[in-house]
């Protein structure tokens, strides 16, 4: 976690330094992504058979929509350093009671809910390869330092409750995708990225807008 750490600050402090002479395909870059995430066999309730809950209703979400921003620096056509920040989509469920009051109108009470959370910083390497003037595709692999809170559901002697385990680690981190110039200075690009993150196998989709500066 250290090592990811320092290397992190001084990929940081790389991007931070101007360049005496930049070309045409050297240059610093910021980038901003909306990214939806996904969690394989993700299981909010290992040991409670959920159908059996009844007349509580058990409702779960394993897709969930985050987002990063990212620096990065652009050495020549094909290879650039990244580096970023993500909040990922936060899987969740709860535990609902259906009730009707006096008056006939259905009321929702939570009984209980909990989350699958995350917060990491990487550091990637980026391989570009032009198609044309306007479009290039990417492949990057790096290293992904995360901080996990997972809750989940138990079955105890007062009734359900719920439990919380804090994890963290580092992950290989893969991914391709298509980018998109509009101009010099602003692109967009779409992007597929696969890790795991508290032994969780976790896929993301993003759309990112990268401007040059």
């Amino acid at each position: 976690m250290k090592l990811l750490g320092r290397t992190i600050i001084a990929a940081l402090g790389l991007i931070s330094l101007n360049t005496a002479a930049k070309g045409a395909n050297q240059f610093n870059y910021f980038g901003i992504a909306l990214q939806n995430n996904s969690y394989d066999n993700l299981n909010f309730a290992p040991k409670i058979e959920t159908a059996q809950l009844s007349p509580l209703a058990y409702n779960d979400s394993s897709s969930e929509t985050g987002n990063r921003v990212f620096s990065g620096y652009q050495f020549n056509r094909h290879i650039a350093v990244e580096v970023g920040l993500a909040s990922f989509g936060k899987a969740n469920f709860t535990v609902v009671e259906e009730q009707t009051n006096s008056t006939g109108k259905t009321i929702y009470t939570t009984i209980q809910e909990g989350n699958f959370q995350t917060l990491a910083a990487d550091i990637r390497a980026v391989g570009t390869y032009p198609i044309n003037d306007s479009f290039y595709l990417k492949a990057q692999v790096g290293l992904l330092a995360w901080d996990n809170e997972f809750s989940f559901l138990v079955d105890e002697d007062e009734g359900l409750a719920v439990q919380k385990t804090s994890d963290t680690g580092i992950s290989l981190l893969t991914g391709f995708g298509i980018a998109y110039g509009f101009n010099s200075s602003v692109a967009i690009s779409l992007d597929y990225e696969n890790t795991k993150i508290a032994k969780i196998t976790t896929q993301g989709l993003s759309v990112s807008l990268l401007m040059r500066f």
